[in-house]
C-alpha cells in the first residue's frame, strides 16, 4: 500500500498515539512515580489535542475542496444555462431590430428607388418613341420629296424630249 500526503501523517499520528497510550498505561500500572505519570499524561493530552486539531484542519480542507468543486460545477452549469439564455435573448433582439431596420430602410429607399427607376424608364421610352416618330416623319417627307423630285425630273425630261426635234439618222448610224 502506497501512502501519500495526509494519509501518511494520519498513520504516523496513530502510531505515536498508540505508543504514548501504552507508555502511559505502563506507567500507571508498573511505575507509579507521580512526576513521570503527570509528565506522560500531559504528553498524551497534548498529543490528543494535536490529533483533534489535525482532524479539524483536515475536515475544513475537505469542506473547502468539496465546496470548490461544487462551486465549479454550479458555475459551469450556470455558465451554460446563462449562455443559452443570453444567446436566445440576443437572437430575439437581433431578429426584432433587423426586422424594424429592414422595414424602415425599405420605406425610405423603395419609394426613391422606384421613383427614379420609373422616371428613367419613362424617359427611355419617350426617347425611343420620339426617335421612332421622327424617323417615320423624316422617312415620309423624304419619300414625298423624292417622289416630287423624281416626278419633276421626269416631267422636265419629257418636256425636253418634246422640245428637241428627232435627229435624222444617217445610213452609217443605221448600220452600226
Amino acid at each position: 500500500m502506497q501512502l501519500s500526503g495526509r494519509q501518511t501523517q494520519f498513520y504516523i499520528d496513530i502510531i505515536y498515539g498508540a505508543g504514548f497510550a501504552l507508555g502511559f498505561g505502563y506507567l500507571l500500572i508498573a511505575g507509579m512515580n507521580p512526576l513521570v505519570v503527570a509528565f506522560q499524561g500531559g504528553l498524551v493530552l497534548g498529543y490528543i489535542l494535536r490529533v483533534w486539531e489535525n482532524m479539524s484542519i483536515y475536515e475544513r480542507i475537505l469542506h473547502e475542496e468539496v465546496a470548490a468543486e461544487a462551486e465549479e460545477a454550479v458555475a459551469t452549469e450556470a455558465e451554460v444555462a446563462v449562455a443559452e439564455e443570453a444567446e436566445a435573448a440576443v437572437a430575439e433582439e437581433v431578429a426584432s431590430r433587423a426586422e424594424t431596420q429592414v422595414a424602415q430602410e425599405l420605406e425610405e429607399q423603395v419609394p426613391s428607388e422606384v421613383t427614379s427607376e420609373v422616371e428613367q424608364e419613362v424617359e427611355r421610352q419617350m426617347v425611343e418613341e420620339l426617335a421612332k416618330e421622327i424617323k417615320d416623319r423624316v422617312g415620309k417627307e423624304l419619300d414625298e420629296r423624292l417622289d416630287e423630285e423624281v416626278e419633276k425630273r421626269i416631267t422636265e425630261a419629257v418636256k425636253e424630249r418634246r422640245a428637241v426635234p428627232p435627229r435624222a439618222s444617217s445610213p452609217s448610224e443605221e448600220d452600226a
